[in-house]
């Protein structure tokens, strides 16, 4: 009989994100059932209990947040798995709100190699949470050497694999981008800064990945108008426009 190894459900609505942390865990004995959305999560944990759920909150669609809500009130569903936040909104301590669904550790993003088999490893081991309730966040690095070092464990090949998936990615996010400016779509960009935050901090971008930040932050705003969109868009789009060429 075949002993089934234990799933991480990830739900991560950036392809290259849930391309980098797949990579990332292929050495682990687990198997990773990356999702999308909250309803393919759903869908996953029906099938068979997990031993990890590794969320984003920020997704396309329904928030991280009604799936931990959803487990907070299903326990059958939830079953064993240990639930962590993936995310790069958290601070220095886990919000109340995230302990009281039953968030077990913060990975905040961008996450390393390491960080993240820190986290799996200690959810298979049944380890408690860090005793501030959070990972150490990591500086984002500069250049792809450090970013090889920092965030991949030192594995080129891991590091190029994901480059690669991240610049044949670059322009579709910059024509939704220069969609969006057009058309004010204030969560479009508020998503697409997100989103390319966490890939440009991977990929050692420490200035676009700020610029990223930027526009997430402008279009957060109330009642942002057009202009104000496109004024912190456009250096964003530079810095993709720089990466694809490179």
């Amino acid at each position: 009989m075949t002993v089934r190894r234990p799933w991480v459900v990830l739900v991560e609505d950036d392809a290259a994100v849930r391309q980098f942390v797949t990579l990332a865990l292929e050495d682990l004995p687990v198997t990773v059932r990356a999702c999308a959305t909250v309803d393919e999560a759903l869908a996953v944990l029906r099938e068979g209990p997990a031993s990890l759920v590794l969320t984003d909150l920020r997704l396309v669609g329904d928030s991280g947040l009604r799936l931990l809500e959803v487990l907070a009130g299903d326990p059958a569903l939830r079953g064993p798995a240990r639930l962590a936040v993936f995310s790069g909104e958290g601070g220095p301590h886990m919000p109340e709100a995230w302990a009281a669904l039953g968030v077990w550790r913060v990975v905040p993003k961008p996450a390393s190699v390491k960080a993240l088999t820190a986290c799996v490893e200690a959810a298979l081991a049944g380890e408690g949470a860090p005793q501030d309730g959070t990972a150490p966040g990591e500086a984002v690095p500069r250049g792809a050497v450090a970013a090889i070092a920092s965030h991949f464990g030192g594995d080129q090949a891991l590091y190029e694999a994901f480059r690669a998936g991240a610049r044949a990615q670059f322009p579709a996010d910059r024509a939704a981008g220069t969609l969006a400016c057009q058309r004010g779509d204030a969560a479009t960009l508020r998503h697409l800064g997100h989103s390319l935050r966490t890939v440009l901090g991977l990929l050692g971008e420490p200035d676009a990945a700020e610029q990223a930040w930027q526009l997430q932050k402008a279009a957060e705003q109330p009642a942002v108008d057009a202009s104000r969109l496109c004024e912190a868009w456009r250096p964003l789009d530079a810095a993709l426009v720089r990466l694809v060429s490179a």
